[in-house]
């Protein structure tokens, strides 16, 4: 973004080391992240990617360093975030609706009794707004993996987040429904920040503004400059790096599909 520069950053993390069970996890972690840019978290697992999420979120405190969102921490504003996991733990017997389903993410602003019409307005909104207005009143049981990704997406827009972060969002689901959601990001992109925590390389297309390697340490790359080196130094050599935004063939590379490079 040409004007990222001269903002306030609305993430930011300095010198932040954090552990599980004295076992070092993220290490010196430095990251400044501007509004409405769009941010890739690649790495493999156990990483860090999931740990760096959920301190942006608040829900872990570092053990050094510093970790600012919004210019405060992250607990104090965290009514502007919105979080959409990897898949929603759920009992497919239960008779859950689609609609319910996106009401729990305001269950906290409801208080007793029924939902007021202003915050059930704002759920259907939100399903109007990932393509799913017409599945109200469906199971969430029924759903395809891509459509409950997209319920999950509804549930956090619901509370009208400045931020979005998503934790694998494309881990279950396929090719045509990852392409989907990605067109949906793209689109809320226009009005807010967004972070993909993925381990997939594929996810790196041309929506993505720069790419944050996590492995243990964090290193920032702009799209263009992830190559075969970066993926080396994350996932060793056996790792093969998939570009959507590009097509391989002799006469090198041009948009479209997808390429294979060992």
């Amino acid at each position: 973004m040409t004007l990222a520069a001269t903002e306030s950053p609305v993430i930011s993390l300095e010198h932040v080391d954090f552990s599980y069970n004295s076992e070092p996890v993220l290490e010196d972690v430095n990251l400044t992240i501007h509004n409405r840019e769009m941010i890739g978290i690649i790495g493999p697992n156990g990483g860090g990617k999931t740990t760096l999420l959920r301190l942006i979120l608040g829900l872990l405190e570092p053990d050094r360093g510093r970790v600012r969102v919004f210019g405060k921490p992250p607990r104090q504003v965290s009514n502007r975030l919105g979080y959409v996991p990897q898949h929603m733990q759920f009992d497919p017997q239960f008779p859950i609706s689609v609609l319910d389903v996106v009401l729990m993410g305001l269950a906290g602003r409801a208080g007793f009794g029924p939902f007021p019409r202003k915050l059930l307005r704002a759920a259907e909104n939100a399903l109007a707004g990932v393509d799913l207005a017409d599945f109200r009143n469906k199971s969430f049981a029924e759903l395809s993996g891509g459509q409950r990704q997209r319920v999950l997406i509804a549930r956090a827009l619901a509370t009208s987040p400045d931020m979005l972060l998503f934790d694998e969002p494309t881990a279950n689901v396929d090719s045509s429904a990852g392409e989907k959601l990605y067109k949906i990001l793209d689109q809320l992109n226009k009005k807010m920040t967004i972070l993909v925590a993925s381990h997939d390389i594929g996810f790196v297309n041309r929506h993505i503004t720069s790419v944050v390697c996590v492995n243990h340490q964090v290193n920032v790359h702009p799209t263009s400059a992830l190559d075969g080196r970066n993926i080396t130094d994350l996932y060793g050599n056996d790792m093969a790096l998939i570009r959507h935004d590009h097509r391989c063939s002799q006469e090198g590379h041009s948009e479209g599909h997808s390429c294979s490079n060992s």
